[in-house]
């Protein structure tokens, strides 16, 4: 082998050998992760104000409920896809106090990329990571969302074309109910107003804590309680005056 040539080997040997692959740390999502705490035996009090939208031979009326609402993890485990599940229990009483009453059970889950509460046979991402600003989702992979839910003796399709969208990220937020968080994020779900259909929701979530707030007005109508079908007249109604069927949800986080 020529000398050159032996030489030039041998440097691209030692080139070869002081090259490192760079390898980029992993991401650290702890701190999005803390706006979806799984944790055992952790009750969460809300208070839940419920309006739902009646047809009565009185005609349209607002059956109105208020609530103390209690949420816990109750027990994990592992679901058929390997995956840590957590189940989870939810009771109401009157404010005014008395014994609880059991609603439902519930199931919540968290992966690296996801946050996943399942409810009434029902599984809706609530949260993706990375958490970050103007990022939107499909909240409703799961199940159809035209399919129409039992609402006060109708049927709605509430879930309709539903967006989730992180509108605020990391600001500070009082309560109506006195709490006060230093970091709070906000998910808008819907924003839908049109002749026929009304479809208002989000969720905020504290972290550490969860979930602190979540409001849902969904109502629809078809102008002839109120106007006979007269769509002229109706449409720039307040939705309080020409709703026939639905229902608006606030619930706020006690303590």
């Amino acid at each position: 082998m020529p000398k050159f040539i032996f030489l030039s080997f041998v440097l691209l040997l030692l080139l070869l050998s002081g090259c490192k692959e760079e390898v980029a740390p992993p991401d650290d999502f702890s701190a999005d992760y803390a706006y979806y705490p799984l944790e055992l035996n952790q009750p969460k009090f809300y208070r839940l104000d419920s309006f739902i939208v009646k047809n009565t031979v009185q005609g349209v009326l607002y059956d109105t409920t208020s609530l103390e609402v209690r949420e816990t993890l109750v027990e994990s485990f592992t679901a058929a896809d390997g995956m840590t599940e957590f189940r989870g229990e939810r009771w109401d009483r009157p404010l005014t106090g008395g014994p609880w009453r059991f609603r439902q059970t519930f199931t919540a889950r968290r992966t690296n990329q996801l946050a996943v509460r399942t409810e009434d046979n029902l599984a809706f991402t609530k949260l993706t990571f990375p958490i970050r600003d103007e990022k939107s989702w499909d909240g409703h992979t799961a199940f159809d969302d035209t399919q129409d839910i039992a609402v006060g003796g109708e049927f709605l399709d509430v879930f309709f074309d539903w967006n989730y969208r992180y509108d605020s990220v990391n600001v500070p937020m009082t309560l109506s109910t006195g709490l006060s968080f230093d970091q709070t994020t906000l998910i808008t779900q819907a924003e839908t107003d049109n002749l026929i259909d009304l479809r208002s929701a989000y969720e905020v979530y504290a972290s550490g804590v969860g979930l602190v707030e979540r409001f849902i007005d969904a109502r629809h109508t078809q102008c002839r309680v109120c106007c006979g079908g007269d769509t002229e007249s109706c449409i720039d109604l307040l939705w309080d005056e020409k709703a026939e069927k639905g229902f608006i949800i606030r619930q706020v986080l006690l303590r």
